[in-house]
């Protein structure tokens, strides 16, 4: 199952902070190669609506590799969700020194 990010919303993912995403992707902006990590999605954040748009809404996620992975495209898998791609930006440790990671909806 493959996920369409066209048309999710934070609804969609709330359900599953604190469950784990298999990670797959260099992070060169390409999605291939490298070695995959697990992540855990740590926080679900919704944004102020500029718009007849979608809310905005931010995904955090916590865990993968030291040093943290590179930003970029990244295939994600999920039990629930199934998989989709990503683009995922490194955003520092949390306080648990854990290494997070970003991605924006707008």
């Amino acid at each position: 199952m493959t996920l369409d990010l066209a048309g999710v919303g934070a609804g969609d993912f709330e359900p599953h902070v604190g469950s784990a995403f298999a990670v797959s992707g260099s992070g060169d902006g390409d999605g291939g190669g490298g070695g995959g990590f697990s992540v855990v999605l740590a926080e679900v954040s919704r944004r102020p609506a500029g718009g007849p748009t979608r809310e905005p809404f931010t995904l955090t996620f916590a865990g993968g590799p030291n040093p943290p992975s590179a930003q970029g495209m990244h295939r994600l898998e999920h039990d629930v969700l199934g998989g989709f791609d990503l683009f995922l930006v490194p955003i520092g440790p949390g306080a648990d020194g854990r290494h997070r990671y970003e991605a924006v909806f707008g």
